[in-house]
């Protein structure tokens, strides 16, 4: 890095989220992945700058690598170099994301005072008898309808490379999140979808919502490869990680839309991010959708954000 952009200038945080390939639970979980070294980079980085406070995000499988050695190591390191970490394991439902995403959050201050952050909860799984929910007390999880229902119907643009591709909403807003989706956008932009061959729509019409291969006839199933592949959401409940494979309806996961028989749309895995409609993703469609999934939930790092502000 340039020093020029920040000779003389105090860097009040540090937020990231080093490439967590290796940690996955999604995959060879290989502990000698190169791309699991750049978890130290990134305290080194902390270390070289020392912000005020520092925020590190992973993936859930990061608790057990080398039996848990691998988190006391970076916790550790943090100590070394001065910063108190407080490790937090966050789902993103509990934070108005429509999504049971899981992600581990390394956060740390100079001094004691991250021992104080409180990352306040805005939704709560529904308890079965209404008569068990407190008067006052926090909303239900958001389902993939809530995010969905004004768009359901509107077939998306398929196009290769596709620029400046936009379709027309057909109806007003239909929940208050599609409010906060649609507050400064009067288009629906990069609603695409890739193209599917015959014999991958014929395995699709086979699965029924919050269904996936595994319930498929003999004659459709895949020999071999992850069981949870072909996941169809379920309109009533919400949705399941979205990764950076969310365009691939036979990657591992929930990717399948649930009413039409193709994979999500680029805008649609953006909304399920909590992504406003007016944000814009770039590059090609496998680029683009991997910018989605490999992000931090917008609304979850808002959460993140304001108890940080409230300590340092």
């Amino acid at each position: 890095m340039d020093e020029t952009y920040i000779r003389g200038k105090q860097v009040e945080g540090i937020i990231g989220g080093p490439p967590c390939i290796g940690f996955s639970t999604v995959g060879n979980r290989n502990p000698d992945d190169p791309r699991n070294m750049l978890v130290f980079f990134f305290i080194k980085w902390v270390e070289y700058f020392k912000p005020s406070f520092f925020v590190m995000e992973n993936v859930k499988g990061i608790l057990t690598m080398g039996k848990g050695q691998v988190v006391e190591t970076i916790k550790k390191m943090y100590n070394d170099i001065g910063y108190k970490c407080k490790l937090l394991v966050l789902l993103a439902a509990e934070y108005g994301v429509p999504q049971l995403r899981e992600r581990i959050f390394f956060i740390g201050t100079k001094n004691n005072s991250v021992q104080n952050l409180k990352i306040k909860k805005t939704h709560q799984e529904k308890t079965k008898q209404k008569t068990q929910q407190k008067v006052g007390s926090l909303p239900a999880y958001l389902k993939v309808k809530d995010v969905f229902s004004d768009i359901i119907d509107i077939t998306p643009l398929n196009k290769t490379n596709p620029k400046n591709l936009v379709n027309d909403y057909t109806g007003p807003p239909e929940t208050k999140y599609q409010e906060y989706l649609r507050k400064n956008s009067d288009k629906l932009n990069d609603h695409i979808a890739p193209k599917h061959s015959d014999k991958v729509i014929e395995r699709i019409l086979h699965i029924d919502q919050g269904k996936n291969h595994a319930s498929l006839p003999k004659k459709y199933q895949i020999k071999g490869g992850y069981p949870n592949i072909y996941g169809r959401l379920d309109l009533n409940k919400p949705a399941d990680t979205i990764t950076g494979n969310c365009g691939c309806v036979s990657a591992p996961g929930r990717f399948i839309h649930p009413t039409q028989n193709r994979a999500i749309s680029v805008r649609e895995a953006a909304r399920l991010q909590s992504f406003p409609d007016d944000y814009r993703f770039f590059g090609s469609m496998r680029n683009r959708y991997k910018q989605i999934g490999n992000a931090v939930p917008p609304l979850l790092a808002y959460a993140i954000a304001k108890a940080i502000k409230e300590i340092v």
